[in-house]
C-alpha cells in the first residue's frame, strides 16, 4: 500500500509528463491506486485534475469518464471537493457537454441529460444560464435545428457573464462562428474583429480561424490572409486542433490558394490516425475534399503526394484524385453516423457543401509581404523587388528578394519576421536555390528559438539542421539549443557544446559552454575540467560565472575563492566580484572579513553605487554587534529596509548572467 505522500509524488510525475496516451495511462495509474488506498478525497482530487488535462490533451473520451466518476463522487459526499473544486465541478460541465455530440456512438439522449443536470445545478448555485444556452444553440446547430440554434443564441447574448461564462475572447469566438454559419459575414467581423489578439488558452487561433471566411466574403482579403497565418501558425503543431485546420483548409479552398492547400493536406493528414474525436475528422476530411476537389477540377487530379498510413504504418504516394475520393468517402461515411444518431440529414448535406463550395475569391495572396503596410524605405524597395520578378516570372530573383528582405526585417525585429523568413524558406527551395535554402533555416533557427512560442519548432528545427552542419556550426548550434531547456538536459547540451569547441580548438567557447553547464547544475566536475583551461581560454570571465553560477547552487566554500581570484583581478568583473566576496563571507559565518571587504569596496565605488555596499556593511556591522550603533546610523542615512538585511536566500542575490 502506498502513503499519501508516495501518491501524490506518483501523480505529480504523471501531471508532469508530456500530453499524450504515455501521460494519460500514467495519470490512471495514480488515480487506480488513489481508489485502492481507500482514501476518497485523495482520489476525488486526482480524478478531478485530471479532467482538464484530458480535455486539453486530446483524450475526451477519458474526460468523460473521469467527470462522471467524480460527479458521483461528489454527490455522495461533496465534503470530498473544497469550494473551489465545487466551482471547477460546474466549469467542467461545459467542456463535457460541448464536446459529447462529437461522438457519434454516444447516443444524443445521454447530452441532453448532462446539459439539463448542468442547467438545473448552475440554477441551484444562482449561476447566470449564459454557458447553459451558448451549449444549447452549439447542439441545435450540430443538429441543424436553426430555430432552435436562434432562440438559444439569443437567450445567451441576453443573459448576464457571470464566472461560469466563457472567457471575453471565447465567447466572441464562438459568436462568429455561428455567425458565420449562418451567413453574417459583416456582423461576424464585426463581433470577432476586436478580439482577433485576445488571449486565453485556445485563443486567438480559433476567433481568427473563424474571421477567415467573414473576411473573405466581404472582400478584406489582407485581413482573411493575416488572420490565416496567424492562426494556422499556432495550430499547425498540435494535433488537438485538426478541426481547426479544416477550417484553413476551407478558407484555402475558396480563395484561390488549393496548390497551398494541397501542402496543408499532405501535411496534416497523418493527424487522422490521432484526431481528437470523430467531429474533428469529419471537419478535416471534408475541407480537405474541396482542396483537392478544386485542384483535380484545375487539372492536377494526377499530381503525387503522400496518402495516408496503410497497414504497415507507412504513407503510400498517391495522386489528388484517389485521394480525393477516399476523404470524400470518409466524410460522408462519419456524417451519415452522425445523422443517424441525431435523426437529421443535417451533416450529410453540410459535409457536401463543405466539399463543393465553390470559390469566394479568384486568388486572395498569402504573403505577408504584400499586406505589411510597412513605412520604412528599406523593406518597402524590398517589397517593390519581390513584386517586380514575380510579374517578369523570375522565380529565382523573387525568392531572393525574399529571402533579403526577411533578413532585414529580422534586423528591424519586424513583428511579421518569422511569416516572411517562412515564406522565404519555402520560396528558395521551391526556385531550387539550394545554396540558400539552408541559410533562409538558419534564419528561421534564430528567429525560432528567441520566441517563446515557437520553441518546440525550433527543437524540431535544430535536428534537421545539425546533421549538415560542419563542426563550428554544430558546436554553436548545440550550444544555442541549450538554451531551449531546462535542468540536466540544458547542462547536457552545453557540455556537449563544450566537447565540440575543444574538438574545434576553442576554449575561449569551450569554457564559456562549461560555465553555462555549471550554472544548470552545479556539477563541481565541471570546474575541475575548467582549470585544464585556465591558461588558454578567458579564465576571468568562467570565473565570475562560476562563483555566480556555484553561490546559487548554495556551494559557498566553492564560490569563494573564484570570486576572490575575479576580485582581485584588474578584471572589469572585479567591483561585481568584490560585492559577491562580501556576499559569500557573510553566508559563511565571516562577518569581520565581509566587514573588511565591505569598508574596502566602498572606497573604490562611485557615491551614486554605494548604497548597495552600505547594505553589505549594514549586515557585517549587525552579524558582530546587533546594537551596532554605525549600523544604526547606516540604516538610517540609507533607508535600507528590514528585508534588505535578511540572509541571502534566491538566485537573486548573486545576480545572473555576465556582462
Amino acid at each position: 500500500m502506498h502513503s499519501e505522500q508516495q501518491l501524490r509524488d506518483m501523480f505529480a510525475q504523471a501531471q508532469a509528463m508530456p500530453d499524450g496516451p504515455a501521460k494519460f495511462q500514467a495519470l490512471d495509474m495514480a488515480i487506480r491506486h488513489a481508489d485502492a488506498s481507500g482514501d476518497a478525497k485523495l482520489a476525488f482530487e486526482f480524478r478531478h485534475e485530471s479532467i482538464e488535462t484530458f480535455t486539453f490533451g486530446g483524450d475526451d473520451r477519458r474526460a468523460f469518464l473521469a467527470f462522471s466518476q467524480s460527479l458521483a463522487a461528489y454527490d455522495r459526499d461533496p465534503t470530498v471537493a473544497d469550494d473551489y473544486s465545487e466551482h471547477t465541478i460546474l466549469w467542467q460541465f461545459k467542456w463535457v457537454v460541448n464536446a459529447l455530440p462529437d461522438f457519434p456512438d454516444i447516443p444524443l439522449d445521454r447530452t441532453y441529460a448532462v446539459l439539463d443536470d448542468m442547467q438545473r445545478r448552475y440554477l441551484l448555485g444562482g449561476h447566470s444560464l449564459h454557458a447553459v444556452h451558448q451549449a444549447r444553440w452549439q447542439i441545435a446547430m450540430h443538429v441543424g435545428d436553426f430555430d432552435a440554434a436562434a432562440r438559444s443564441y439569443h437567450d445567451m447574448v441576453t443573459s448576464k457573464m457571470d464566472s461560469l461564462a466563457n472567457c471575453s475572447v471565447c465567447v466572441p469566438s464562438a459568436q462568429t462562428r455561428y455567425l458565420s454559419e449562418i451567413g453574417k459575414f459583416e456582423e461576424a467581423v464585426k463581433v470577432g474583429g476586436p478580439v482577433k489578439r485576445g488571449w486565453c488558452r485556445r485563443q486567438p487561433r480559433w476567433v481568427q480561424a473563424y474571421l477567415m471566411l467573414p473576411y473573405l466574403n466581404t472582400g478584406q482579403h489582407a485581413e482573411a490572409a493575416e488572420a490565416h497565418r496567424n492562426s494556422y501558425r499556432q495550430m499547425r503543431t498540435d494535433h488537438t486542433d485538426l478541426g481547426g485546420i479544416g477550417l484553413h483548409l476551407t478558407f484555402l479552398g475558396r480563395s484561390g490558394n488549393e496548390t497551398r492547400g494541397l501542402e496543408v493536406v499532405e501535411k496534416h493528414l497523418p493527424w487522422l490516425e490521432v484526431s481528437p474525436s470523430p467531429a474533428d475528422s469529419l471537419q478535416f476530411a471534408a475541407p480537405a475534399a474541396l482542396v483537392l476537389n478544386r485542384l483535380s477540377a484545375n487539372g492536377f487530379g494526377d499530381t503525387t503526394l503522400l496518402g495516408r498510413a496503410s497497414a504497415t504504418g507507412r504513407r503510400q504516394e498517391t495522386t489528388v484524385d484517389a485521394l480525393r475520393g477516399e476523404l470524400a468517402a470518409f466524410a460522408r461515411d462519419l456524417a451519415a453516423k452522425f445523422d443517424a444518431r441525431n435523426g437529421t440529414s443535417h451533416q450529410s448535406e453540410l459535409a457536401e457543401r463543405r466539399m463543393t463550395a465553390e470559390p469566394v475569391a479568384e486568388h486572395v495572396s498569402l504573403s505577408v509581404m504584400d499586406s505589411l503596410g510597412t513605412k520604412k524605405k528599406a523593406i518597402v524597395a524590398l517589397q517593390e523587388r519581390i513584386a517586380e520578378h514575380t510579374q517578369a516570372g523570375d522565380v529565382e530573383g523573387a525568392a531572393r528578394a525574399r529571402l533579403d528582405a526577411a533578413i532585414a526585417m529580422s534586423k528591424k525585429n519586424h513583428p511579421e519576421a518569422i511569416a516572411a523568413a517562412e515564406e522565404a524558406a519555402i520560396a528558395v527551395e521551391r526556385a531550387g536555390l539550394t545554396g540558400l535554402v539552408r541559410e533562409a533555416k538558419l534564419l528561421l533557427w534564430d528567429l525560432y528559438r528567441e520566441a517563446y512560442a515557437y520553441r518546440d519548432t525550433a527543437k524540431s528545427l535544430f535536428d534537421e539542421l545539425l546533421p549538415d552542419a560542419e563542426p563550428r556550426e554544430k558546436a554553436r548550434l548545440t550550444e544555442q539549443s541549450a538554451k531551449l531547456y531546462w535542468g540536466d538536459e540544458r547542462a547536457e547540451r552545453f557540455i556537449a557544446a563544450a566537447d565540440l569547441y575543444r574538438e574545434t580548438g576553442d576554449p575561449d567557447r569551450e569554457l564559456r559552454a562549461l560555465g553555462e553547464a555549471l550554472a544548470a547544475n552545479g556539477d563541481l566536475a565541471l570546474l575541475e575540467r575548467a582549470e585544464t583551461l585556465r591558461e588558454q581560454g578567458n579564465w576571468l570571465k568562467f570565473a565570475m560565472r562560476a562563483a555566480e553560477s556555484l553561490a546559487y547552487h548554495d556551494l559557498h566554500e566553492q564560490a569563494l575563492p573564484l570570486a576572490l581570484e575575479v576580485a582581485q583581478s584588474g578584471a572589469k568583473r572585479q567591483p561585481r566580484a568584490a560585492h559577491l566576496v562580501c556576499q559569500l563571507l557573510l553566508v559563511t559565518n565571516r562577518p569581520a572579513e565581509a566587514e573588511t571587504r565591505a569598508r574596502e569596496l566602498l572606497t573604490a565605488t562611485p557615491d551614486k553605487k554605494k548604497r548597495d555596499v552600505h547594505v553589505l556593511l549594514t549586515r557585517a556591522l549587525l552579524a558582530q554587534d546587533p546594537s551596532s550603533a554605525e549600523a544604526a546610523e547606516l540604516v538610517a542615512s540609507n533607508n535600507i529596509k528590514d528585508w534588505e538585511l535578511a540572509a541571502p536566500d534566491d538566485e537573486d542575490e548573486y545576480g545572473e548572467g555576465d556582462d
